[in-house]
């Protein structure tokens, strides 16, 4: 069953344990199944569970944010950069028409700036301990919008 909406609560960590992000208390995240909102080793795991259930699984590399790209390193000069004022670890995206990639800036030495493409979990596993709060039917207006409408509909 596709197009759900989906809401769970969860805590992703890294392989030594060190908590990388998590739902807040009372905040589940919440999505819609089968449009691509979440990775995938994830989604097809919460499609599994019934409300209330608990798991902790790890997802691969391969079903996360993919493996670690060579080819998505590139380095600039400074002057290429829509701001001057930077630092390693800004984020912006580059591109041009709809077709942007968000970038990371990794080293900086004189006028050339280095950026990595690739996503900063890229090639790594990643664990959730996950509680499936709730499950239903995404609404036609909503698959139509792309995203979860709250109580009493759209508020956009």
């Amino acid at each position: 069953m596709s197009n759900q909406v989906i809401s769970f609560d969860y805590v992703l960590t890294a392989k030594g344990g060190e908590v990388i992000d998590a739902s807040g208390k009372g905040k589940p995240l919440v999505f819609i199944s089968g449009i691509g909102q979440i990775i995938p080793g994830l989604e097809t795991i919460l499609l599994e569970m019934k409300p209330t259930e608990k798991k902790t699984v790890t997802i691969e590399a391969k079903d996360a944010y993919g493996f670690y790209n060579d080819q998505l390193i590139y380095k600039v000069q400074r002057s290429k950069l829509p701001n001057r004022e930077i630092k390693i670890g800004d984020m912006f995206e580059v591109g041009q028409d709809q077709n942007f990639t968000p970038v990371t800036i990794t080293a900086i030495n004189g006028e050339e700036v280095t950026l990595d493409g690739n996503h900063p979990l890229a090639g790594e596993d990643l664990t959730f301990a996950v509680e499936l709060v709730s499950k239903r039917a995404a609404t036609p207006e909503e698959l139509t919008h792309g995203h979860v409408h709250g109580e009493g509909g759209c508020h956009h």
